[in-house]
């Protein structure tokens, strides 16, 4: 039977990487259990074991775990072994996700281009859906940035960072359906494969670090989203670490609404646009509360703080962005003039048999007069409030 009359499955990828190393090391690295369990994982995840038996219908297998802590395993058998020029495989990933599916075929060729400069091309093919090699092509990417960094000599206390992060699930079958009828889903996949990162560059950490206000999703209890303005002063989002942020939680209007959703569904995404020199940067991460003095005591004027892990971070094109010149902080701000003052709305009368009892003494302390709702519109109005 002719292949165009086969029902094997024909999607197929392939990926050319110049590496600075000899062919036989790099076929080495690709043969080797102890150093494949250094590259031969996308993102943040860890191969935990490696078994090759390198011979023409030798078997192979990892085992390995997700950045999410999901445990995957890969199995197969060698088909060609060419040492420092090729080695191939069959290949079979039995766990969750996009990238399972029947067996498929991996092939690394090698060509060397000098003394220690080797192009190298893996090709994976005979996979079932373009959902999955899509994925894999991220995959793959990932992990010859990691192939390339475990061949090159490195400081002993060197460790790899993915310049692109875990692999990343941005895309669900809606917006592939999108992508299709206005062709875009090769530049998408593209987008994803380079914006796309599970930590802070140190360019992303310090423009956070200039941001005075930021934009909060989180989901409630009614699987509605809600969008929440946060504002402080600059630098009030703290970046902890590449992987981690802190978002102070200040006295607001007692909903607690993105407290209370985080609480239930930690899931969250974060915004930050610069309107001077227009440029956004997009977070999606895990949200943990916390009351820890010595947290609380990082962030002045906070009732609890918004602890963030990263799971995904990229850009966005600025051109739709409007540009704006920042005039001033909002003086309720901790540490401006009118920090811990209350803001005019709680002094609505309607309000005033519901306060809490700390409001009410503030209130009382200050000696400040009642409003009533049409006080309060023409405060609003005349931006006074």
């Amino acid at each position: 039977m002719s292949d165009d009359a086969s029902d094997e499955p024909r999607i197929a990828i392939a990926l050319i990487r110049q590496l600075d190393a000899c062919a036989d090391l790099v076929f080495a690295a690709c043969t080797d259990p102890r150093r494949l369990v250094q590259w031969l994982t996308p993102g943040a995840g860890e191969v935990r074991a490696a078994r090759c038996e390198l011979r023409v219908g030798g078997a192979f297998s990892l085992e390995g775990c997700n950045p999410d802590g999901r445990a995957y395993a890969v199995s197969g058998a060698f088909l060609e072994i060419l040492p420092g020029r090729r080695v191939a495989m069959t290949w079979h990933y039995a766990g969750d996700g996009p990238l399972a599916g029947p067996a498929s075929r991996v092939q690394i060729d090698l060509r060397p281009l000098g003394p220690d400069v080797t192009e190298l091309t893996l090709s994976h093919t005979r996979l079932d859906r373009q959902e999955t090699a899509d994925w894999y092509g991220a995959a793959w990417a990932i992990c010859l940035e990691r192939l390339r960094w475990s061949t090159t000599p490195q400081p002993d206390a060197a460790v790899f960072t993915p310049p692109l992060g875990a692999i990343s699930n941005l895309y669900g079958p809606r917006h592939r359906v999108f992508q299709e009828e206005f062709e875009t889903r090769d530049l998408a996949n593209r987008l994803r494969t380079l914006s796309v990162t599970s930590e802070l560059s140190a360019r992303q950490q310090a423009f956070i670090a200039r941001q005075d206000l930021a934009f909060v999703t989180s989901i409630d209890h009614r699987g509605f989203p809600t969008c929440s303005y946060k504002g402080g002063a600059r630098g009030f989002v703290r970046v902890v670490s590449p992987r981690q942020l802190e978002l102070p939680s200040y006295d607001g209007n007692g909903m607690y609404l993105t407290a209370g959703n985080l609480a239930a569904n930690p899931k969250l995404g974060l915004l930050f646009v610069d309107f001077e020199t227009p440029h956004r940067l997009r977070l999606h991460g895990t949200a943990q509360m916390s009351r820890d003095a010595e947290i609380l005591a990082r962030h002045p004027g906070a009732e609890l703080v918004i602890r963030i892990g990263i799971a995904e971070v990229f850009v966005n094109c600025p051109r739709y962005i409007h540009r704006y010149e920042r005039q001033s902080t909002s003086g309720f701000v901790p540490g401006q003039e009118r920090a811990g003052e209350l803001p005019a709305w709680k002094r609505i009368d309607v309000f005033g048999d519901v306060l809490p009892d700390r409001d009410r003494l503030a209130i009382d302390a200050r000696q400040a007069e009642a409003l009533t709702l049409d006080d309060y519109r023409a405060l609003l109005e005349r931006g006074e409030t």
